[in-house]
């Protein structure tokens, strides 16, 4: 985990069936779903580094829109096969990327370099499940992460971040760096701590931090 990963390489491993991916929601996310929904309906969720997170198509099923990003094409095919969802795919040229969107629209997950993504090609969320992405990424990019995420934050949006405290190497994100990156116009709360279960256990996990960060 403290290798430096390229986009090549997190690519690579989605083909060879390298990552981490769990098939069943996250308890943090059932746990605290409804303080990012806030009540609403049809909320714009955005999901960095989806994977095939199932909790998008729990989201979908709910009536909300999703709008992911993952450098990995062979997460965003095997999403769509395995939740048996049709959907078509579109170059885009500016992400150098594609565009895997779902035949009714409320699905659109982006294959590209998230570093590339940004605000004039989505906007104005009022939701974010970022779950393991902040820690995931390499810890010289989290600003430059934290940057895009922020602009993407529209009015009232509710951010649940959720930090992968792993057994055997020091967590990269703490309360204190969360407070420094989201100061101006954001409030932070670390808000629980979910020991691992056993899945969570086999990848090496003792526990989830969330942390809620609001536009305000």
């Amino acid at each position: 985990m403290e290798e430096n990963m390229t986009v090549d390489m997190w690519a690579k491993a989605w083909e060879e069936g390298k990552t981490s991916h769990i098939p069943e929601l996250c308890n943090v996310f059932t746990k605290h779903v409804d303080k990012m929904l806030n009540s609403r309906k049809q909320v714009k969720c955005f999901v960095p580094l989806c994977g095939k997170a199932v909790e998008m198509k729990w989201l979908w099923d709910k009536g909300h829109e999703i709008v992911g990003v993952e450098c990995g094409e062979e997460a965003l095919k095997e999403f769509f096969e395995e939740n048996k969802i049709g959907c078509s795919i579109v170059h885009i040229p500016e992400l150098k990327g594609k565009l895997y969107k779902s035949d009714d629209g409320r699905i659109r997950l982006y294959c590209c370099d998230f570093y590339l993504f940004n605000s004039a090609i989505e906007s104005g969320f009022g939701a974010v499940w970022d779950s393991g992405a902040l820690n995931a990424i390499n810890e010289t990019d989290q600003e430059k992460y934290v940057a895009i995420i922020k602009s993407l934050m529209g009015n009232k949006c509710v951010n649940l971040t959720v930090i992968d405290d792993f057994t055997d190497w020091e967590i990269p994100v703490n309360y204190d760096k969360m407070k420094i990156w989201f100061k101006d116009g954001f409030s932070v709360e670390a808000n629980d701590y979910v020991k691992a279960d056993e899945k969570l256990e086999s990848f090496g996990i003792k526990g989830q931090q969330l942390y809620i960060i609001s536009k305000i």
